[in-house]
C-alpha cells in the first residue's frame, strides 16, 4: 500500500512544507524590502592617511572589490575618472556610483589604483553585487545588512513593553481575534443546526430551499463583501436609510469599532452558515431512521429525539465542522479587510500580519506573526481533539 501512497505524499509534503519552512526561517531574520535589495561594492575608505594623492581603502573578504583584485591597503586615486582627495570624497563618489546603478542601471565602477614599489597606476573594474546573507546571529542587526537576528521578532511581538508597544498591541488584537472566532463559530453552528433540522423534516420543496440557502456560499467572497459594505455604508447604506425612515439615528457601521465588529460578523455569518448547514444536514441524513422510530415508540418527544439521538450521533460531524470553522474564521482575512475597505477599525491577527507585509514591507515580522498564528492554531487543534476524545470516552 505504501508504494502507492508515498509517490503522491512526498510531492504534497514538499509543496506544503517548503513555504512553511521558508516562512519560519524568515521569522528569524530581519528581512525587509530594503534589506533584500541591498547592493555593495565591498569597498570603503580607510582611516589611514595615504602619502600623496589618493586614499587607502578596506575591502570586504569575498566582496566584489576583493574578487576583482582590490585588497585592503590599496590606494585609490580616481573613481570613474574623478580624483579622490580625501576619505569623505571617496564616500561621496561611492554614493554617486550607487545612485547611478540604482537609477540608470550602470553596474560597473572603474577604480584607478596606485600600487607597487614604483607606485604605478592601474584601472580595476568592479561591479555591484547583492549583499550576501549573514548567517551569524546578531539581535542588534540594522537595515544595512540582511541576516539572522535570532528571537528578536518574537520578543517584539510577544513581550509587552509599554502601552503602544507591538507586544501590547498583539495581545489586544489576539483578544479581538478570539472573540471574533467564538462569535462567528457559535452563530454558524446554531443557525446551521437550526436550518439543517428544518430541511431534515421532509418539507415540500426542500431541494429548492437547499439551493437558495447555498447561494451565499457559492457567491465569490469579494462580491459578497462589497455588497455588504455597501449595505453598511454610513450615508447611503440600506440599513441606515431604513433606520432614518423609521425615525432613528444612523449607525456608524464602519467607523466605530463596536459597530464595525457587528457589521463584519454579520457578513461572515451570512457567508459561513451554508457550509455548516450542509455539513450538519449530511450528518443527519446518515443517521438511521430506525433509531427515530424506536425512540418514538418509547414515547420520546421531538426535543428528546434531538437531545438523545440526533446530537449524540451528529457529534463526529459537529466536531470536525466546528474545528474547521474555527481555523477558517481565525484566519478570515478577506471579510474583515474587504468590508472595511482596508481600514483598521477592527483588526485581527491575520489582517495585522498582512498590514506588516503589504504596508510596512516588514517581511520578517510578518513571517513571525504567521508562525505564531500557526502555533496557536496547532495548539488549539490538539487541545480540542484531546478534549473531544475525552468526552467521547466519558460518554
Amino acid at each position: 500500500m505504501y508504494g502507492f501512497v508515498l509517490p503522491a505524499l512526498l510531492p504534497m509534503l514538499l509543496v506544503v512544507g517548503f513555504p512553511l519552512l521558508q516562512t519560519v526561517f524568515f521569522s528569524f531574520t530581519n528581512l525587509r524590502e530594503k534589506n533584500f535589495d541591498l547592493w555593495t561594492l565591498g569597498i570603503a575608505p580607510s582611516t589611514a592617511r595615504a602619502s600623496g594623492s589618493g586614499v587607502f581603502v578596506e575591502t570586504a573578504p569575498g566582496g566584489p572589490a576583493g574578487r576583482a583584485g582590490l585588497t585592503s591597503g590599496t590606494v585609490v586615486t580616481e573613481v570613474n575618472g574623478e580624483r579622490v582627495a580625501s576619505p569623505p570624497a571617496l564616500r561621496r563618489l561611492l554614493e554617486k556610483a550607487e545612485r547611478r546603478f540604482k537609477n540608470q542601471g550602470v553596474k560597473d565602477v572603474v577604480f584607478t589604483v596606485r600600487a607597487g614599489p614604483a607606485e604605478t597606476t592601474a584601472a580595476v573594474t568592479v561591479g555591484f553585487a547583492r549583499v550576501p546573507f549573514d548567517w551569524r546571529p546578531d539581535g542588534s542587526r540594522d537595515a544595512t545588512s540582511w541576516g539572522i537576528v535570532g528571537l528578536r521578532n518574537y520578543r517584539e511581538i510577544l513581550v509587552p513593553d509599554g502601552a503602544s508597544s507591538p507586544g501590547t498591541q498583539f495581545y489586544r488584537v489576539l483578544g479581538i481575534t478570539v472573540l471574533w472566532t467564538l462569535a462567528n463559530v457559535s452563530l454558524h453552528y446554531l443557525l446551521g443546526l437550526g436550518l439543517a433540522l428544518l430541511l431534515n423534516t421532509g418539507v415540500r420543496g426542500v431541494h429548492v430551499y437547499r439551493v437558495l440557502l447555498m447561494i451565499p456560499w457559492a457567491v465569490p467572497v469579494y462580491v459578497s463583501a462589497f455588497a455588504w459594505r455597501w449595505l453598511f455604508n454610513n450615508q447611503y447604506g440600506f440599513f441606515n436609510v431604513l433606520l432614518q425612515r423609521m425615525g432613528a439615528s444612523p449607525v456608524p457601521w464602519l467607523s466605530d469599532s463596536t459597530w464595525t465588529f457587528v457589521a463584519v460578523t454579520a457578513t461572515n455569518v451570512w457567508l459561513g452558515v451554508p457550509f455548516m448547514m450542509v455539513t450538519l444536514l449530511a450528518g443527519m441524513q446518515a443517521i438511521p431512521r430506525d433509531l427515530y422510530e424506536s425512540a418514538e415508540i418509547d414515547g420520546c418527544s421531538r426535543l428528546g429525539m434531538l437531545r438523545h439521538v440526533t446530537l449524540p450521533l451528529l457529534r463526529p460531524v459537529t466536531q470536525t465542522a466546528v474545528l474547521l470553522g474555527a481555523i477558517w474564521t481565525f484566519n478570515m482575512f478577506n471579510v474583515i479587510w474587504l468590508v472595511q475597505g482596508g481600514g483598521n477599525t477592527v483588526e485581527i491577527l491575520a489582517t495585522q500580519a498582512f498590514r506588516l507585509f503589504n504596508d510596512n514591507h516588514d517581511y520578517a515580522r510578518a513571517s513571525a506573526f504567521g508562525t505564531v498564528i500557526l502555533a496557536l492554531l496547532l495548539g488549539f487543534s490538539l487541545l480540542y481533539l484531546r478534549l473531544t476524545r475525552r468526552t467521547e470516552g466519558a460518554a
